[in-house]
C-alpha cells in the first residue's frame, strides 16, 4: 500500500487514527486507575503523542510530568506498569492486533521553552 505522497514518512489515516485512540485511552486509564505505584499516583502526566508504526506493532507514546518535575521516576514507573496498561487499553479498545507500548519523554515542551526564553532575551536587548 503506497502512501498519498509516496514519501516514508508520511503516516496512514489508519495510523493517526489508532495513535490519536490510543492517546485518548492511555490519558483516560493514567486518571482513572491506582497502579500503587507512589509516582504515578502523585504526578500528573500528561500524554502528547502516540506515534504507531506502519504495521501497528509498536507504539511510540511520548509522555511528560506536568511541570517537568520527577520525569525520571515517572518514566520508571510507566515503563515498570506498562503491561498492565496496555492490558487495560486491551479490555477497551478491540483491535485485531493491539501494539506494544513504549513509553518515551517527550523534550518538545522544554525545547519549546528554551526558543520562548532565548526570543524574549532577544526582544529584551533591542
Amino acid at each position: 500500500m503506497k502512501n498519498k505522497n509516496n514519501l516514508p514518512f508520511s503516516k496512514t489515516q489508519r495510523q493517526l487514527r489508532i495513535g490519536e485512540l490510543l492517546r485518548k485511552e492511555i490519558s483516560s486509564i493514567l486518571i482513572k486507575y491506582d497502579f500503587h505505584d507512589k509516582f504515578l499516583n502523585q504526578s500528573s502526566v500528561i500524554v502528547s503523542q502516540v506515534v504507531v508504526s506502519p504495521d501497528i506493532k509498536w507504539a511510540r507514546t511520548y509522555v511528560t510530568s506536568l511541570g517537568g518535575d520527577n520525569i525520571n521516576e515517572v518514566m520508571a514507573s510507566l515503563n515498570n506498569n506498562v503491561y498492565h496498561i496496555q492490558k487495560l487499553i486491551a479490555s477497551y479498545i478491540h483491535l485485531r492486533r493491539m501494539p506494544k507500548i513504549i513509553f518515551i519523554e517527550d523534550k518538545s515542551f522544554s525545547y519549546a521553552n528554551k526558543i520562548n526564553k532565548k526570543i524574549k532575551s532577544i526582544n529584551e536587548s533591542k
